[in-house]
């Protein structure tokens, strides 16, 4: 493992030697996506929005204080209670009143709503928090693309300029009379190839240049360059147990899980008895059938409870099937991270071997072009061989940067797969989002939530 991450260290130096000043780093590129990219943004607002919906729950554990009045005609017809001059008379009635009530007793449906928007919450931070995951690798993924078409216009380049220097060799070899004709035709038919090839490497590089622009969110600007990582994990297993601890989306399954459980305990409080404290004070003017000013207050318990109340059943229905919906899924997102840890390590591993074998033979390929230009030189080669052995180093060393490229994305990857990208480039959750720990506090005090400060979008 040690000697993968001198290997990595050594490759990263070279690469970055041919450039002594870089416009555009991998660390800027993440931030200014993660900061701008309308779909995070969007999501942003979404988790913002659930925390001011649990903010606006604390209502439910404050007085509620109504003012009321009404104005209209009004005509009792009540000989039992009223006087004979009162009685059967319409009137001008005006009332105007104030009532009060504080819940003191609702079988904890107010905690359980508190729980699951709690739980709704941290579920939409831990969303975001994955999505940042994915935007960063995202952002990861077209760096190094285009930091690798980069490299390779610059080895397709040297392609064609040492293929013209061979071609002027062979000018003067046939203007001396020492090689047919045919040589100088066969070399021109090189060159061709070699600047096909670089037009061809161009244009898949200004495809990667409008990736890049897509997803970053702006223009590169200027040369790139790719530090990596150190190694991450010791081994798959270690890999895969970091990853399910660490996985925003297995976390977020969990709180689903937990919503759904708050959510059932809120319809069971709805079949049990409710009980408040009311008050209210209020005047009126022939009011009731009676003449005059009236006046009345209270204060006093109220209790109710509904014993019978349509559709109940399938209400609690319903509720068993989401919670196993929210169980199911909780198994499919542990599932799908055990295999993606699998995986990312699977192409770690090949990535590193392949990119070590590459390199073995992009140094043999360089010897034999070297020999071979001795030898056609001292005239026991052909120029054919030496085309051939261009080609053929060529060829290896144009696989070798994408092998290169594929295995620095493979140490981002691994980061990725324990939900650790952002924080490797400075972002920490709270940076991205709200902490994540509303469900946490609210079981410690459901009120204790309600003083959450949500700070200003940036």
């Amino acid at each position: 493992m040690v000697r993968r991450l001198a290997y990595c260290l050594i490759w990263a130096a070279s690469l970055a030697g041919a450039q002594t000043a870089f416009a555009d780093t991998l660390q800027s590129a993440v931030r200014t996506a993660l900061t701008t990219n309308p779909s995070l943004r969007a999501a942003t607002a979404e988790a913002r929005a659930s925390a001011y919906d649990l903010l606006k729950l604390q209502s439910e554990f404050q007085p509620v204080v109504s003012v009321f009045g009404e104005v209209g005609a009004q005509h009792v017809d009540d000989p039992a209670s009223l006087l004979p001059q009162d009685n059967g008379r319409t009137r001008f009635s005006r009332q105007v009143g104030l009532d009060a009530e504080l819940v003191l007793y609702d079988g904890q449906r107010r905690a359980n709503l508190v729980y699951a928007n709690a739980a709704r919450v941290d579920g939409n931070i831990f969303r975001l928090l994955d999505a940042s995951e994915t935007m960063a690798l995202n952002v990861t993924e077209v760096y190094i693309d285009l930091y690798r078409h980069l490299v390779l216009q610059r080895l397709a380049a040297r392609n064609v300029a040492r293929h013209r220097e061979i071609g002027s060799t062979v000018s003067d070899l046939v203007e001396a009379g020492r090689l047919p004709l045919s040589d100088r035709l066969q070399v021109d038919d090189r060159v061709r190839a070699a600047q096909l090839a670089a037009i061809e490497v161009a244009r898949e590089g200004r495809d990667a240049e409008a990736r890049y622009e897509r997803i970053v969110g702006t223009k590169r600007s200027g040369a790139l360059s790719l530090p990596l990582p150190g190694v991450s994990a010791r081994s798959e297993a270690a890999l895969i147990e970091a990853a399910v601890a660490n996985s925003h989306r297995v976390r977020l399954a969990g709180v689903e899980v937990n919503r759904s459980g708050y959510e059932g305990a809120v319809i069971e409080a709805d079949r049990k008895p409710r009980v408040s404290l009311n008050a209210g004070v209020n005047k009126g003017l022939d009011t009731d059938g009676v003449s005059g000013a009236q006046s009345d207050a209270f204060v006093g318990v109220r209790f109710r409870w509904t014993l019978y109340k349509g559709g109940r059943d399938a209400e609690r229905n319903a509720w068993i099937e989401r919670s196993s919906k929210a169980r199911a899924e909780q198994h499919v997102a542990i599932r799908d991270v055990r295999e993606l840890a699998s995986r990312t390590w699977n192409s770690y591993v090949s990535n590193t071997e392949r990119a070590r074998l590459l390199a073995v033979q992009s140094g043999i390929n360089r010897q034999l072009v070297d020999q071979y230009g001795s030898e056609f030189e001292a005239g026991n080669r052909s120029l054919l061989d030496v085309l051939d052995a261009e080609r053929a180093a060529y060829l290896v060393e144009f696989e070798k940067v994408s092998a290169d490229a594929s295995l620095a994305f493979s140490l981002y990857r691994l980061l990725a797969a324990q939900s650790r990208l952002a924080r490797h480039f400075g972002i920490a959750p709270s940076n991205v989002a709200l902490i994540p720990n509303f469900e946490e506090r609210a079981l410690v005090k459901p009120t204790g939530v309600f003083s959450t400060t949500i700070p200003p979008l940036d």
